[in-house]
Parts: structure tokens; sequence; C-alpha cells
């Protein structure tokens, strides 16, 4: 059976060792470069869709951008992230389509089905050195045409500040008392003021974990773990773990010192305390951490749309209403027509991090909504909202529209319009007031609101001798 390729991923080129990611800069925007260094960068994630006229091809899709790569122009071969739809003929220079050539499971060559020719680093002395390119067919050498993909889903962007509650239903908690280092699964109260823990996330998806009460990093010792070290990094893997999405909000930890996973454990006379035990080679119920955010108050504000990377898709006709109207003399004659009919809509917005809050925060936006040439921030919201609440709604209008009906002609006129759904990408600020009485106030650049409305209303009419 041939490899599978996840639907959402991460590329890293065997040859420069370093991520393909999505180009801001003006100048070269659009093109992929093979320059980044953190796997959980938001440009460094793409979707891949299968191709409909042919299943052993595919379209690359940037998730920040929502552009299909295919060549930045009909004279280059650079590779950019510059269609807004899908393109399936390979006699077009602005086709999408990609054949993966597997060497393994998790590496591959792409060839760029247009050119014929494979997708490489460019290894140049200008400022497009590094960027992808689709200038020769062979094989290249130095493996500088083959990328490692690595799943986006298997990875895990945790909040900043949160507490782990255990199996027991209790929450982990520093004792830290009479020289006691152990990490308890304790605590009835998320208030406690020993169970607040500080995620950093490292550019290879591992995080590190310090624990607020005595500002110290989580370290395997080998097995139990203790807030006991002023510094983590790549050097001690003892103060890096590995986590791994569950169900819902929970997660497991494995620790990457000694490759065993994290859980409520009872040895020694030591009971409910933390530890990568010897045995732990198995995610069992105690080894289950629910992921709860320390925050009392949040607001998103300063929401600011990417129009220029969003994008419409699924566009439907649809007949909203239907009339007909009869002239009955000699002569033709305008004719009032009266149609009432309901326009539905609907919209959410998304944030990257895994695991969705479970509650409310106070939301100030816009609206984009789709026009009949392009998207438009309509009408502001501010109220609670949850990330990835659907909110949707429909109103009724009515319509009269004048007729010019021909001498003893029935007219049938048709209200349509267009529904079509639109992806727009967005950056915010978001304050956080945590369990501490502290404000946490950060930029981000992960939001994606979804929406569906109709537009391109028109009518359509015709004619029937009575």
């Amino acid at each position: 059976m041939a490899p599978v390729i996840p639907r959402f991923c991460v590329f890293k080129s065997n040859y420069a060792g370093k991520y393909l990611r999505y180009v801001q800069e003006e100048k070269q925007r659009r093109l992929i470069r093979c320059d980044g260094d953190d796997i959980l960068d938001p440009l460094s994630k793409f979707r891949v869709e299968k191709a409909k006229s042919n299943k052993d091809l595919v379209h690359i899709r940037c998730s920040y951008s929502n552009k299909y790569w295919r060549r930045n122009g009909e004279v280059t071969d650079l590779i950019a992230a510059a269609a807004d739809a899908a393109d399936e003929d390979p006699s077009k220079w602005s086709c999408t389509l990609f054949k993966p050539l597997a060497k393994d499971d998790k590496t591959f060559r792409f060839q760029h089905v247009q050119s014929g020719n494979n997708v490489w680093y460019l290894r140049s002395d200008n400022e497009d050195r590094g960027c992808l390119i689709a200038r020769y067919s062979y094989e290249e050498p130095d493996g500088g045409d083959l990328f490692t993909i690595t799943d986006w889903e298997s990875l895990v962007i945790l909040p900043k500040h949160v507490a782990f509650k255990g199996d027991n239903g209790k929450y982990l908690r520093y004792r830290g008392e009479g020289g006691d280092e152990h990490m308890e699964f304790g605590a009835t109260d998320i208030g406690d003021n020993k169970v607040g823990e500080q995620i950093f996330s490292n550019p290879d998806g591992s995080i590190c974990l310090k624990h607020d009460s005595n500002g110290k990093f989580w370290r395997a010792t080998p097995n139990w773990i203790y807030p006991e070290t002023t510094s983590a990094s790549g050097s001690d893997p003892a103060t890096l773990f590995w986590p791994i999405k569950l169900q819902g909000n929970a997660i497991a930890l494995r620790s990457m010192g000694n490759d065993r996973f994290l859980r409520r454990t009872d040895y020694g006379g030591t009971v409910d305390c933390l530890a990568a035990a010897s045995w732990a080679t198995t995610i069992d119920r105690q080894s289950h951490l629910a992921v709860e955010e320390l925050i009392k108050v949040r607001q998103i504000y300063n929401v600011v749309y990417r129009l220029e990377d969003a994008r419409i898709y699924d566009e439907t006709p649809m007949t909203l209403a239907r009339s007909c109207v009869s002239n009955m003399t000699q002569q033709t004659e305008t004719l009032e027509v009266t149609m009432s009919y309901t326009e539905a809509w609907k919209y959410e917005w998304n944030t990257g991090v895994s695991m969705a809050s479970s509650f409310s925060m106070k939301f100030s936006a816009g609206i984009p909504m789709i026009t009949d040439i392009s998207i438009e921030v309509k009408d502001s919201r501010e109220d609670e909202y949850e990330w990835g609440t659907v909110v949707d709604g429909s109103f009724s209008l009515t319509k009269t529209i004048p007729v010019s009906v021909p001498p003893m002609t029935k007219t049938t006129v048709r209200l349509l319009a267009t529904l079509g759904s639109c992806d727009v990408p967005f950056s915010y600020t978001q304050q956080d007031t945590l369990t501490n009485g502290q404000l946490d106030v950060s930029v981000k650049h992960d939001g994606l609101y979804t929406g569906a409305n109709c537009y391109k209303f028109r009518t359509e009419t015709s004619e029937e001798k009575l």
C-alpha cells in the first residue's frame, strides 16, 4: 500500500533541515521558502487535498493564506502559494497538480505535473535562495528534492497558563513543603496557588513546563517529576515533554528523558504523585491529564482580517422566491410582483490552539460578508463568545419588482442568489486576567473566520403565452 499523506502537513527539507514556510515579506510574498525553525509556526502549515481527476495526484494549499501551490508566473519555475482555486488542467502553467513520489512512509518528492519537474530547494546566491522551484526532472543527489512530512494534527498547541486535573478528579499541585518536591494530584480548587503551570513550546513541538509558585521548570529525575531547575533546554531531555492529544481537553505527556508517559502514580509510600514510571510505556487511565486554563476573564479585540488571503468556495445558485403575474389585456403592461423570501447566514471564529476554551470571552470584531465582487467587513459584534461556536440566523424580506408583461402573457419571475462560504484568516489581541489577578496580553496570528451568506441577488423571467 502506498504511504498516506496526512491532510494537514509540515514539510521539512532533508537538504536544509528547515521547515517550508509561506513568505509574507512583500517583495517575495507568496513564495515557499525552506527557512522555518518552528514546526508550530502557522506559516508552515499546509493542507494536502486529493485531486478529483486522478487519485494519485494532490493539490497543496497554504493554510495561512488559503492559496494553492503553483508556478509563480508563466515564465518562472518558482513555486508559490498563489492560486485562489485548484486547477487540474495540466496544459496550463497555472495548474496546481503535484504527484507525490514516496521514498519511505514519511519522506517524499513532489513532481510538478504541468512541467514534469520535481520540486527542489533552490541553491542560488541571490535573494531566492531556499525557495522552491520546479526546474529539473531528475533526483537531486544531495536530497534537495526530498521532504519529510509531519502530521500537523499530531502536534499539540497548548494554552500558556494551565492547570492539570488527574483521573481522580483532583488538580496537580506542588507540595513544596519540608523538602517534599513531589507534584501531587490533591487539590480541589483551581484557584489554589500551587496548581498553576506555564507552557513553553519548543521549535520541534515538545514543551517545557514551569511551575508558577516556585518559578522552576519540571524535570524527570528520572521517574518522579519535580519542578526543580531554573533552566530547560534541548541539552537536558529530562526537562522536555511531548504532548499527545486525547479526547476533549485531555492530553498525555511523554518524558523525553526516559521515553515514559507521565501518570498519577503510587510507589514506595508516595501516593497520587506525578511520575514517568519505568513501566508506563502506554497511555493508561492514570496518564490522562485534563487541561484547564487559569483564566478568570478573557477579552479579544483588535481583530484584523487578512482579506487578501481570504477565499470563497462552495458557491451554489439558489432560488429564493418564485411568483407569476398575467396580463389578460391586448397591451403591454408594467405590473408589480411582490415576493417574500428568507435569507439565512452563519459564521464562526476559531483559533489554532489544539483544545477549545470551555468559557465565554468578551469578543469584539467586525463580521466579514461575501458581496457581489469581494469580501467586506460589515457590522461589528461586541458580545460574549466561545471559540468555535456557530452563530446562525435568518430574516424574512419582501421585495416588490416591476415587470413588463406582453399582451396575453403569463410571466414567471424568479428571485435568484448565490450561497457561498468564505474563510478569512485574522490576527487579534488576547487579554487574559489570570486566577492570580495578573494580566497577560499577547498578539496572535492564528485566527480563522468561516462564514456563509447569500449575495449576487438577481431576477430571472420567463414568459408563457395565454
